[in-house]
């Protein structure tokens, strides 16, 4: 990974598109954008099914209705719309993505769909992106699908502890993610680059050396994708 910073918090339709500081794990969302345009595509997903089945599971594990929900990497605001559908939606949605060009669509996907804002910054490199997430939106979930596929395992679990960190403050926090599986039915096959499968007993492993409040999922898509959550403890939590 660089070093290079992106603007943080920078409105959508005023981000510069095709920076050449855009770092390494930008890059395939890059030229899939200048390649294929702004549509499903370029957020290299394998199917519509298989975005719709993660982001399922991800509702399914944590309770997001009438939170705040800081998307992570949130594309075009798909994760968003699939909420609302299920009447599932949060009080207020942060959607934050790196690809101007992504955020931009995702801002006039969710105009007028209060409350909702996108924001063009770069999670992965402004590390105090999601401390100013929590004190300014009130954010008390981070929620990432598919956004740390393009990341080595050491510096996605970096950006992990970061986000983790940052919701200490708040009673019930939650950060939920997926990753691609090292234990999947295809024989641990590797992922199809730029994608990277994650050690997934080791990422269990780091959850858990940060709280005990962990649940995870690899028996969906053939074990080809894992979810974790990791929660704060409420205020009021109390040992039995």
């Amino acid at each position: 990974m660089t070093d290079e910073r992106a603007n943080p918090a920078q409105p959508a339709d005023s981000a510069k598109a095709g920076s050449p500081s855009e770092p390494l794990y930008l890059r395939p969302y890059r030229e899939a954008v200048d390649t294929l345009g702004v549509g499903f595509d370029a957020l290299l997903w394998k199917s519509p099914q298989a975005q719709t089945t993660r982001f399922e599971v991800a509702r399914r594990m944590a309770r997001l209705r009438g939170r705040v929900v800081a998307d992570l990497g949130c594309g075009t605001g798909d994760f968003l719309r699939h909420l609302r559908a299920k009447d599932h939606a949060p009080s207020m949605y942060v959607g934050v993505e790196g690809i101007a060009e992504l955020a931009g669509a995702a801002e006039r996907a969710l105009e007028g769909a209060s409350p909702a804002r996108v924001l063009t910054a770069d999670f992965v490199g402004d590390a105090d992106l999601p401390g100013r997430l929590v004190a300014e939106f009130g954010v008390s979930v981070f929620a990432l699908s598919g956004s740390l596929n393009t990341l080595e395992q050491g510096d996605a679990i970096g950006v992990l502890g970061r986000l983790w960190r940052a919701i200490e403050p708040v009673a019930g926090g939650l950060v939920v993610f997926n990753f691609l599986s090292s234990h999947n039915l295809a024989g641990r096959t590797t992922a199809e680059p730029p994608a990277t499968r994650f050690d997934t007993p080791a990422m269990v492993a780091w959850a858990l050396s940060q709280t005990p409040l962990v649940r995870f999922r690899n028996d969906y898509l053939a074990g080809h994708d894992a979810t974790i959550t990791m929660r704060r403890p409420a205020r009021s939590a109390r040992p039995a």
